[in-house]
Protein backbone atom coordinates (compact mmCIF):
# COMPACT_ATOMS: atom_id res chain seq x y z
CA UNK A 1 0.00 0.00 0.00
CA UNK A 2 2.69 2.61 0.81
CA UNK A 3 4.91 1.48 -2.56
CA UNK A 4 0.86 2.30 -4.29
CA UNK A 5 0.72 5.39 -2.90
CA UNK A 6 4.36 6.72 -2.98
CA UNK A 7 3.89 5.26 -7.16
CA UNK A 8 0.67 7.99 -7.60
CA UNK A 9 2.54 10.84 -5.81
CA UNK A 10 5.94 10.11 -8.04
CA UNK A 11 3.30 10.31 -11.05
CA UNK A 12 1.34 12.99 -10.15
CA UNK A 13 4.84 15.30 -9.57
CA UNK A 14 5.82 14.10 -12.77
CA UNK A 15 2.85 15.58 -14.75
CA UNK A 16 3.18 18.80 -12.97
CA UNK A 17 6.66 18.79 -14.30
CA UNK A 18 5.54 18.37 -17.75
CA UNK A 19 1.80 19.37 -17.97
CA UNK A 20 1.98 22.01 -15.28
CA UNK A 21 0.13 22.43 -11.68
CA UNK A 22 -3.88 22.15 -13.74
CA UNK A 23 -2.91 18.73 -15.22
CA UNK A 24 -1.28 17.75 -11.72
CA UNK A 25 -4.50 18.91 -9.97
CA UNK A 26 -6.95 16.96 -12.63
CA UNK A 27 -4.17 13.37 -12.27
CA UNK A 28 -4.45 14.11 -8.62
CA UNK A 29 -8.30 14.06 -8.51
CA UNK A 30 -8.17 10.87 -10.97
CA UNK A 31 -6.86 8.65 -7.94
CA UNK A 32 -9.78 7.82 -6.15
CA UNK A 33 -10.87 6.05 -9.75
CA UNK A 34 -7.71 4.57 -9.90
CA UNK A 35 -7.18 2.69 -6.69
CA UNK A 36 -7.61 0.25 -5.58
CA UNK A 37 -6.43 -2.16 -8.58
CA UNK A 38 -7.97 -3.80 -10.28
CA UNK A 39 -11.00 -2.23 -9.66
CA UNK A 40 -9.77 1.13 -12.03
CA UNK A 41 -12.98 2.92 -13.24
CA UNK A 42 -10.81 4.11 -16.75
CA UNK A 43 -14.09 5.11 -17.90
CA UNK A 44 -14.47 7.77 -15.40
CA UNK A 45 -11.25 8.71 -15.32
CA UNK A 46 -11.30 9.36 -19.06
CA UNK A 47 -14.79 11.46 -18.72
CA UNK A 48 -13.53 13.69 -15.97
CA UNK A 49 -10.22 14.57 -17.45
CA UNK A 50 -12.16 15.74 -21.17
CA UNK A 51 -14.75 17.68 -18.61
CA UNK A 52 -11.75 19.41 -17.31
CA UNK A 53 -10.89 19.94 -20.70
CA UNK A 54 -7.55 18.24 -21.01
CA UNK A 55 -6.73 16.37 -24.57
CA UNK A 56 -7.03 12.77 -25.40
CA UNK A 57 -3.70 12.96 -26.10
CA UNK A 58 -2.23 14.06 -22.87
CA UNK A 59 -4.70 12.10 -20.90
CA UNK A 60 -3.40 8.65 -22.81
CA UNK A 61 0.31 10.03 -21.82
CA UNK A 62 -0.45 10.35 -18.42
CA UNK A 63 -1.24 6.97 -17.99
CA UNK A 64 1.54 5.58 -20.03
CA UNK A 65 3.57 7.61 -17.49
CA UNK A 66 2.10 5.92 -15.09
CA UNK A 67 1.91 2.19 -16.78
CA UNK A 68 5.69 2.49 -16.90
CA UNK A 69 5.90 2.77 -12.88
CA UNK A 70 3.21 0.58 -12.20
CA UNK A 71 3.81 -3.69 -13.44
CA UNK A 72 -0.51 -3.94 -12.54
CA UNK A 73 -1.31 -0.90 -13.93
CA UNK A 74 0.25 -1.72 -17.26
CA UNK A 75 -1.52 -4.86 -17.59
CA UNK A 76 -4.82 -3.18 -17.21
CA UNK A 77 -4.26 -0.76 -19.54
CA UNK A 78 -2.62 -3.39 -22.19
CA UNK A 79 -6.05 -5.62 -21.09
CA UNK A 80 -8.29 -3.10 -22.46
CA UNK A 81 -7.98 -0.10 -20.04
CA UNK A 82 -6.40 2.45 -22.62
CA UNK A 83 -9.96 1.48 -24.90
CA UNK A 84 -11.92 2.35 -21.96
CA UNK A 85 -9.96 5.41 -20.90
CA UNK A 86 -10.52 6.87 -24.69
CA UNK A 87 -14.09 5.89 -24.60
CA UNK A 88 -15.05 7.71 -21.41
CA UNK A 89 -12.92 10.89 -22.84
CA UNK A 90 -15.23 10.68 -25.54
CA UNK A 91 -18.26 10.79 -23.75
CA UNK A 92 -16.84 13.75 -21.82
CA UNK A 93 -16.18 16.33 -24.74
CA UNK A 94 -19.83 14.79 -26.03
CA UNK A 95 -21.36 16.14 -22.55
CA UNK A 96 -19.37 18.89 -21.98
CA UNK A 97 -18.76 20.33 -25.12
CA UNK A 98 -21.60 19.83 -27.46
CA UNK A 99 -24.52 18.74 -25.10
CA UNK A 100 -27.02 15.89 -25.99
CA UNK A 101 -29.12 18.10 -28.24
CA UNK A 102 -25.82 18.79 -30.54
CA UNK A 103 -24.51 17.60 -33.71
CA UNK A 104 -20.54 16.83 -32.97
CA UNK A 105 -17.59 16.40 -35.51
CA UNK A 106 -17.25 13.49 -37.65
CA UNK A 107 -14.42 13.21 -36.17
CA UNK A 108 -15.41 12.59 -32.67
CA UNK A 109 -17.89 10.10 -34.34
CA UNK A 110 -15.86 8.30 -35.79
CA UNK A 111 -13.69 7.92 -32.11
CA UNK A 112 -16.54 6.90 -30.67
CA UNK A 113 -17.25 4.32 -33.18
CA UNK A 114 -14.02 3.25 -33.13
CA UNK A 115 -13.73 2.28 -29.36
CA UNK A 116 -17.50 1.17 -29.39
CA UNK A 117 -16.14 -1.16 -32.03
CA UNK A 118 -12.86 -2.02 -30.52
CA UNK A 119 -14.90 -2.94 -26.96
CA UNK A 120 -17.01 -5.45 -28.93
CA UNK A 121 -13.97 -6.98 -30.50
CA UNK A 122 -12.27 -7.77 -26.85
CA UNK A 123 -15.84 -8.81 -25.28
CA UNK A 124 -15.87 -11.73 -28.30
CA UNK A 125 -18.82 -9.97 -30.13
CA UNK A 126 -19.18 -8.81 -33.61
CA UNK A 127 -19.98 -4.48 -33.83
CA UNK A 128 -23.19 -4.95 -35.67
CA UNK A 129 -24.62 -7.21 -32.73
CA UNK A 130 -24.76 -4.58 -30.57
CA UNK A 131 -24.25 -1.35 -32.85
CA UNK A 132 -25.78 0.23 -35.85
CA UNK A 133 -25.40 3.59 -37.93
CA UNK A 134 -28.88 5.58 -38.66
CA UNK A 135 -28.02 7.45 -42.02
CA UNK A 136 -29.64 10.02 -43.27
CA UNK A 137 -29.26 11.49 -46.79
CA UNK A 138 -30.05 14.91 -47.02
CA UNK A 139 -30.08 16.55 -50.23
CA UNK A 140 -30.83 20.21 -48.80
CA UNK A 141 -28.85 22.60 -47.80
CA UNK A 142 -28.76 23.89 -44.82
CA UNK A 143 -31.98 24.45 -43.62
CA UNK A 144 -33.08 21.47 -44.63
CA UNK A 145 -30.50 19.42 -42.69
CA UNK A 146 -31.32 21.01 -39.72
CA UNK A 147 -34.57 19.92 -39.77
CA UNK A 148 -33.67 16.36 -40.56
CA UNK A 149 -31.30 16.90 -37.03
CA UNK A 150 -34.71 18.14 -35.48
CA UNK A 151 -36.02 15.30 -36.59
CA UNK A 152 -33.70 12.81 -35.72
CA UNK A 153 -33.04 13.99 -31.99
CA UNK A 154 -36.72 13.66 -31.34
CA UNK A 155 -36.66 10.07 -31.87
CA UNK A 156 -33.14 9.49 -31.00
CA UNK A 157 -33.39 11.13 -27.69
CA UNK A 158 -30.96 8.91 -25.76
CA UNK A 159 -27.75 11.19 -26.47
CA UNK A 160 -27.05 9.28 -29.02
CA UNK A 161 -23.53 10.63 -31.49
CA UNK A 162 -25.04 12.02 -34.17
CA UNK A 163 -22.65 13.94 -37.05
CA UNK A 164 -23.55 15.43 -40.15
CA UNK A 165 -20.75 14.32 -42.96
CA UNK A 166 -19.92 16.79 -45.83
CA UNK A 167 -21.69 15.38 -47.98
CA UNK A 168 -24.59 16.16 -46.49
CA UNK A 169 -25.76 12.36 -44.64
CA UNK A 170 -26.36 12.59 -40.99
CA UNK A 171 -25.09 9.66 -39.05
CA UNK A 172 -26.52 8.71 -35.49
CA UNK A 173 -24.68 6.13 -33.68
CA UNK A 174 -27.13 3.61 -32.17
CA UNK A 175 -27.41 0.90 -30.21
CA UNK A 176 -29.37 -2.14 -31.72
CA UNK A 177 -32.96 -3.39 -29.87
CA UNK A 178 -36.48 -4.68 -30.31
CA UNK A 179 -37.12 -0.34 -30.78
CA UNK A 180 -34.40 0.22 -33.97
CA UNK A 181 -36.43 -0.43 -36.69
CA UNK A 182 -39.20 1.52 -34.81
CA UNK A 183 -38.08 4.35 -34.32
CA UNK A 184 -36.04 4.65 -37.71
CA UNK A 185 -39.09 3.95 -39.54
CA UNK A 186 -40.59 6.88 -37.41
CA UNK A 187 -37.86 8.73 -38.22
CA UNK A 188 -38.45 8.54 -41.79
CA UNK A 189 -42.12 9.13 -41.57
CA UNK A 190 -41.42 12.26 -39.47
CA UNK A 191 -38.90 13.81 -42.32
CA UNK A 192 -41.49 13.01 -44.92
CA UNK A 193 -44.30 14.53 -43.50
CA UNK A 194 -42.49 17.63 -43.08
CA UNK A 195 -43.95 20.14 -45.05
CA UNK A 196 -40.64 21.85 -45.40
CA UNK A 197 -39.19 18.87 -46.26
CA UNK A 198 -41.22 18.53 -49.17
CA UNK A 199 -39.00 19.31 -51.96
CA UNK A 200 -35.80 17.83 -50.63
CA UNK A 201 -34.45 13.95 -51.77
CA UNK A 202 -34.32 12.07 -48.40
CA UNK A 203 -33.35 8.41 -48.27
CA UNK A 204 -33.37 6.95 -44.60
CA UNK A 205 -31.57 4.08 -43.80
CA UNK A 206 -29.68 1.55 -41.37
CA UNK A 207 -26.08 1.04 -41.54
CA UNK A 208 -25.53 -2.57 -40.68
CA UNK A 209 -21.82 -2.27 -39.25
CA UNK A 210 -20.14 -5.93 -39.60
CA UNK A 211 -16.59 -4.69 -39.82
CA UNK A 212 -13.51 -5.02 -37.76
CA UNK A 213 -12.19 -1.98 -36.08
CA UNK A 214 -9.11 -1.46 -38.97
CA UNK A 215 -12.20 -1.02 -41.31
CA UNK A 216 -14.03 1.74 -39.52
CA UNK A 217 -12.31 4.78 -41.18
CA UNK A 218 -12.80 3.39 -44.96
CA UNK A 219 -16.42 2.75 -43.67
CA UNK A 220 -16.76 5.72 -42.84
CA UNK A 221 -15.48 7.31 -45.75
CA UNK A 222 -17.94 5.60 -47.78
CA UNK A 223 -21.07 6.83 -45.81
CA UNK A 224 -19.10 10.92 -46.02
CA UNK A 225 -18.63 11.15 -49.61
Amino acid sequence: MQRARRTVQTWVHQIELGWGERAATTARSLVPLLTPLPASDFLAAGEAAAIRGHGLDDVIAWFRLLARRSRPMRGLLARGGLVDLAAGWADGVLRSEYGEEQVVPLALLRLRLEQQVALATRHGRRPGDDLALVAASVGGGSAERQRVVQHARALFAGGEPMAMAPNGTLLVLVTRGPSLHARTLAFEQAVRADDCLHNTTIRVWVEPLAMAAEHVDSHLLGLAS
